[in-house]
Formats: structure tokens, sequence, C-alpha cells
């Protein structure tokens, strides 16, 4: 990844932020049933696009990063890139899932927005 195809902090970095933080976020907001289609809208935008368009605008020229890795290796952490963009795109939107039914289903807590 060449620092000259990142750009770190513009506006897509903020837009980027602000969209991972409601993903992170998600169980608690969001009634677990709306998860299920963002996820499914989340896989065609990497079968029709190949990767998330933010990542595409940031990350020009650059394969196998995520939103996160740039700045986790900045903070000095050394990860495979391939395996970390496996875990993000296709492991990650599950766990969120499961702690959202977990957390409305079986502990029968409504999701703060919808």
């Amino acid at each position: 990844m060449k620092k000259k195809d990142i750009k770190y902090f513009g506006f897509v970095f903020w837009l980027h932020l602000i969209l991972i933080s409601f993903a992170y976020l998600s169980p608690f907001l969001f009634n677990w049933g709306i998860m299920i289609i963002i996820i499914i809208i989340l896989f065609i935008q990497y079968s029709l696009v190949g990767s998330c368009i933010l990542n595409k605008i940031q990350f020009s020229g650059t394969k196998d990063v995520t939103f996160l890795y740039p700045y986790l290796m900045i903070l000095g952490l050394k990860l495979n890139p391939h395996k970390f963009k496996i875990f993000i795109r296709y492991y990650l939107p599950f766990v969120l899932l499961f702690i959202a039914i977990i957390w409305q289903v079986v502990l029968n807590k409504s999701p703060l927005l919808f």
C-alpha cells in the first residue's frame, strides 16, 4: 500500500468513520431485521463493485484494504491485510447480527433508533 494512494483524513475518511461507527453500534441502534437487509445490501455491493465504494475512493489502487487497516498499521499493529479483510467483510456482519439478536430477542431490549 503506497502512502500517496491514501487520503488519510479527507472528507471520505469522516464519512466512512461515521458510517463505520453506525455499523459497529448497529446491534443497539437498529432492529435485527433491518440489519439483515443492510447485510444483504452490503453483500450486493461487494459482488457488484468488488469492494466498498468508499474504500475504492479513499484507497484507490490498493487491494485487500479495509477502512481500519491503514490506521491500525499506523498504530503499529501488524495484521495480514487479506485475513483482516475477510474477517471485516464476511464474519463481522454476522457477529454484529448475532449480538443484535441476543440484545433484542434474548434480553428483550429495544433498539434505540429503528
